[in-house]
Parts: structure tokens; sequence; C-alpha cells
């Protein structure tokens, strides 16, 4: 006696039409949960001192090279622009923090160019950070 042997339809497919919804998906988790330095770049050396408190980072940076060229949250502007960067900040969120981070190396009359600007545009809460002693910070 000949049996026949059936032969089922191979329809073991992986289904590829929720692949890219997933891969999707993933781009946007990994987008939204990432983290960006805006201070990667700038080498700024902070003045030292005993007592140090630290600053929440939802906070407006005003940058100064050792050149002296201003960065505000890692972009360049002058001191014109100040002003009115600050402005623009504190209408979206009032109670946002204003911080100017100086290289130890920067004269000091360049930081009060810059603390002017701020205090021109009504800012009168500023903090300037520094670094505990014998830390180095890049």
């Amino acid at each position: 006696m000949k049996f026949k042997r059936r032969l089922i339809p191979d329809d073991e497919a992986v289904p590829m039409a929720s692949m890219a919804d997933i891969a999707f998906l993933l781009i946007i988790f990994f987008m939204v949960t990432s983290v960006f330095d805006v201070d990667r770049g700038l080498l700024i050396e902070l003045p030292e001192t005993q007592v140090r408190e630290s600053v929440d980072r939802k906070e407006m940076v005003l940058s100064i090279a050792a050149d002296g060229t201003v960065n505000a949250d890692g972009k360049p502007i002058g001191l014109a622009g100040i002003g009115p960067y600050v402005k623009a900040g504190r209408r979206v969120n009032p109670n946002r923090a204003v911080v100017v981070r100086s290289d130890r190396r920067v004269p000091y009359g360049a930081v009060t160019d810059v603390m002017d600007e701020l205090l021109q545009a009504g800012v009168r809460d500023v903090a300037l950070p520094t670094a505990a002693e014998g830390e180095v910070r890049e």
C-alpha cells in the first residue's frame, strides 16, 4: 500500500509590518531620553572656593572662555545679544536661573561687562559657579 505524503505549504513567515513601527518607536525613545551636554568643547577652568552649592541644570548658561568670547548655552553670542537672549528665556520661564561661568584666566572686566548686560536686562539673580579647591574640571 502506497501512502501519499501531504506537503503543507510553508506559511511561517515573520510578519515584517510591525518591525518598522518598533524601529521608529525605538528611535523616538532614544531621542527623547538622550541628554545633551551644552558645555562640551568649551575649555573653562573655574575659580576655586571652599564653599560650593549645586545649581539645577535647567538654567541659562553664559560661558566666558579664556579668550573673552561669550557663549550662551554653547552658542557664540556677543555682549549686545545677552539681554535679548535672557529676556526671551525668562519670558518662557520667569524662574529660570542664569549662570555665568568664566574661565579663571578671564580678566574680571569681561565678567563685569556680562553682569552689566544682565542687570540692564532686569536679571538680579545670577549664579557664579566655582570649583572646589584642588578639583580639576574639564
